[in-house]
């Protein structure tokens, strides 16, 4: 199959973008990654929408997951209206609304492509580390839990500086070194716990933490997102990415007519 040829049945990628670094990061990975596949600086046609930051965490401040949900659904519209065929969203925070959201295309889902990815990789427990509506909440429970893989938490206080450090900092463009060796020290301790590999269950963590400063092996969910969309898009991608077959991508918002 030619370059030309991929690039001209790959799936138009819709995403739903909140925080800013953590969407950049992905539609970066996306495009990178596809070179792999379809050539040099060739990737799927992608489309990115996304309303306020402002609005979106007012609305989670509030535990207004009705009202995160509609801003959603209203992007979803924006971008089928687009030509999407495929949509994801580079947050796992507003992954809490998933199922209240109304599309007229299919989305994936962050936590599901991390878990499958969990899965090929035979890691038996993993860390969490996210803002504390993440760990504390069922977006990776549920995913992890149906894949039979056991998943621990940072310790209470350590979760409050952890949800501290994204809404803070990571969501700011702030990077500081103390940060850092906090999460670092974190992993450190859920590795002696038990645990052989940790999650980054936030889309800007992979801007703080890389294999080079942890202690575990890292399931980053911004790039495997990313490479599950690649997944759904390109026909022959799944016969190089690192995923192998994955059901759970047919999984996903159902369509709304």
């Amino acid at each position: 199959m030619t370059a030309q040829h991929t690039l001209k049945e790959a799936r138009h990628i819709g995403i739903v973008a909140c925080t800013a670094d953590g969407a950049a990061l992905c539609y970066r990975t996306i495009c990178r990654e596809a070179e792999r596949l379809m050539g040099a600086y060739a990737h799927p046609e992608m489309t990115l929408h996304t309303f306020s930051l402002h609005a979106y965490l007012n609305l989670i401040d509030r535990h207004d997951w009705d009202g995160v949900a509609a801003l959603m659904s209203r992007s979803a519209a924006k971008l089928a209206e687009a030509g999407a065929k495929l949509i994801i969203c580079p947050n796992n925070t507003l992954h809490r609304a998933f199922d209240l959201v109304e599309s007229p295309v299919p989305w994936l889902h962050i936590a599901e492509a991390v878990a499958a990815e969990a899965v090929r990789r035979k890691f038996r427990r993993v860390g969490v580390i996210g803002t504390g509506i993440v760990m504390e909440g069922s977006v990776y429970s549920h995913a992890l839990d149906k894949a039979g893989i056991g998943h621990m938490l940072p310790e209470a206080h350590e979760r409050t500086h952890i949800d501290r450090i994204i809404r803070t900092e990571l969501i700011a463009w702030q990077f500081p070194e103390d940060s850092r060796a906090f999460l670092r020290d974190v992993i450190d301790r859920l590795r002696a716990r038990g645990c052989d590999a940790v999650i980054l269950a936030c889309t800007e963590l992979p801007l703080l933490i890389s294999k080079d400063n942890s202690a575990l092996p890292l399931l980053d969910s911004t790039r495997l997102l990313a490479e599950a969309a690649l997944h759904q898009a390109i026909p022959a991608w799944r016969n190089l990415g690192s995923m192998e077959e994955a059901p759970f991508l047919t999984h996903s918002i159902t369509p709304t007519n």
